[in-house]
């Protein structure tokens, strides 16, 4: 319980509802509650109003952190029970399914559902239409994570992951956007090269041309698509080769493809 002798505490006393708040949604009582305090307070918020607690960014930065190694642990912890004799052979399985959980758009939905990216206190130009933008909710996350962290450890931030974040994806589902980074990706960790790209002018007419994709390595057909353009044929192409590897691991198709 606080006193309001100091200005810390007069703070803290009249953050306590927020506090609270944030407290059931990380799983987490504080020890020293000026760490949530800080956590909650993003830098524009010192421009426009008095408080004796700096912003989150430090804290956000050993969260970012301590959040990977939370996810990563849980990653390989899980391989090796599961696949312990092919758990070496997962590398790029697990580097996407923690990409994923770490994402901005996962973290900004876990804030935004918990009700925590509401909790941050930010200058009012940072909430134009009463929402924050994907990367500040996300942000406040790792802050947050940053906090327990530093007030009780590396257990008690493993139960704030898991109260905000869940379990990692089994299985993720690349968007089409980003299928050519991720074919390229695992392309060029197991073989040192880039798949290659055909793309052919297809039917339509000229104010609409249609255009077709295939994606190939070491002389195989991995995927093909179809776009209204070069860029897009070729990232619908990578999107159906990912998926159709999805299910194939690293020795298969290193076998397949040597």
């Amino acid at each position: 319980m606080t006193t309001s002798n100091d200005p810390v505490s007069r703070e803290l006393d009249a953050e306590a509802q927020r506090l609270s708040r944030a407290e059931q949604v990380a799983a987490h009582v504080f020890v020293d509650r000026a760490l949530l305090l800080q956590a909650l307070t993003h830098k524009s918020f010192l421009n426009e109003n008095d408080t004796v607690l700096g912003h989150n960014e430090v804290l956000e930065l050993l969260g970012d952190a301590v959040l990977s190694l939370v996810v990563v642990e849980y990653l390989v912890g899980a391989s090796a029970i599961t696949t312990p004799a092919h758990s070496g052979s997962e590398e790029g399985q697990l580097t996407e399914r923690r990409a994923a959980h770490v994402s901005t758009e996962n973290l900004a939905r876990a804030a935004l559902s918990t009700g925590l990216a509401e909790l941050l206190r930010t200058g009012k130009g940072l909430r134009p239409q009463g929402q924050l933008s994907a990367n500040l909710a996300a942000d406040v996350v790792e802050a947050v994570l940053g906090a327990v962290y530093q007030d009780a450890g590396l257990a008690a931030a493993r139960t704030t992951v898991h109260a905000l974040l869940g379990p990692p994806p089994e299985v993720v589902v690349v968007g089409a956007a980003h299928a050519k980074r991720v074919l390229q990706e695992r392309l060029q960790r197991l073989f040192g090269k880039a798949p290659e790209y055909v793309v052919t002018r297809g039917d339509g007419p000229n104010h609409a041309p249609l255009y077709r994709a295939v994606v190939a390595f070491a002389g195989q057909a991995l995927g093909e698509g179809c776009g209204k353009n070069k860029r897009v044929a070729t990232e619908v192409a990578a999107a159906a080769a990912v998926a159709s590897l999805a299910c194939v691991d690293d020795p298969a198709l290193r076998a397949r493809l040597s």
